[in-house]
């Protein structure tokens, strides 16, 4: 099992922003791409230690061949409008995935 974690931090005042365009994202996600095959999935914000300019959004796959698909599937057209409005709230060169081997 891997837990993928894609991060970002978003421009001061914009968290409430960011934080509705990923769960309208995370929607669609769910709905027409290979993210539905995660098995756990959530969404969190920095708090103490981490500014809350810092997003996380997190998901649990059985393999890295569901998740390169899961990715492969962002290029679908309807996505493309979240990534868009998404650009607009984040710090530039930000964003990044972090992949973990869950021990089990």
């Amino acid at each position: 099992m891997f837990l993928c974690q894609w991060s970002l931090d978003i421009v001061f005042g914009k968290q409430g922003e960011a934080l509705r365009i990923i769960k309208e994202w995370g929607a669609e996600k769910m709905k027409s791409s290979g993210f539905k095959n995660s098995t756990q999935c959530r969404v969190y914000t920095g708090y103490i230690g981490s500014s809350p300019a810092h997003i996380v959004d997190e998901y649990v796959f059985s393999s890295l061949d569901e998740f390169e698909k899961a990715l492969a599937d962002m290029a679908k057209p309807q996505f493309k409008q979240f990534a868009e409005q998404l650009a607009n709230v984040i710090i530039p060169g930000t964003q990044k995935w972090n992949i973990f081997k869950i021990a089990e």
